[in-house]
């Protein structure tokens, strides 16, 4: 949060989501990504939901958890992406989906992914070791969400995958490669 009180730090992210600015979020050191770029869409005290963005396209929504982050940059250059953005009619958020993603905490953010009927891809870490699911969510509770996950191929594993909460790296949904890969699946 260079140099920022947590309540300067919360101000910057409510100006960028206000202002719809383009913006490069740095992750802290444990994280397996060291940046997230895209359009800030809205903040809790547990979640950042961010419109991510790559070649100039909206490539999904990326939920961080806010421990996650360290700092957020708006410079010249992403100013400049802003720009081409805007001037290219690119920036088109989904209001519905925006309000109806709950990010209060982890098992009301899953339960409204899962109501909006978006299946997801959720990295998480597990004693040191990165994890990669992708799926279809099963069930939510307090601790735990579980995913129905498939492979490369687009075959349904057997068994579900449990994730526990404490281990959340990212969520992603509605974003090019669930929607379409969902499509194709097989039992």
């Amino acid at each position: 949060m260079a140099g920022l009180t947590e309540k300067e730090f919360k101000k910057l992210i409510q100006k960028h989501i206000a202002k719809s600015n383009y913006v490069k979020i740095y992750l802290t050191e444990e994280s397996p990504e060291s940046y997230v770029v895209g359009f800030i869409l809205n903040v809790s005290d547990e979640f950042l939901m961010i419109q991510e963005t790559y070649d100039f396209t909206l490539t999904g929504i990326k939920i961080i958890p806010y421990e996650r982050i360290s700092s957020i940059r708006h410079n010249r250059f992403d100013k400049t992406s802003e720009k081409i953005f805007s001037e290219e009619g690119l920036i088109k958020f989904n209001q519905k989906i925006i309000d109806n993603t709950s990010l209060k905490n982890a098992e009301s953010l899953f339960k409204s992914i899962k109501k909006q009927n978006f299946h997801c891809i959720v990295d998480s870490t597990k004693k040191n070791k990165d994890l990669f699911s992708i799926g279809e969510i099963l069930e939510v509770n307090e601790k735990f969400v579980i995913i129905k996950n498939y492979d490369p191929s687009g075959k349904i594993n057997k068994k579900a995958h449990k994730i526990s909460f404490k281990n959340l790296e990212f969520i992603t949904f509605n974003d090019n490669y669930s929607l379409t890969f969902r499509k194709y699946l097989k039992e």
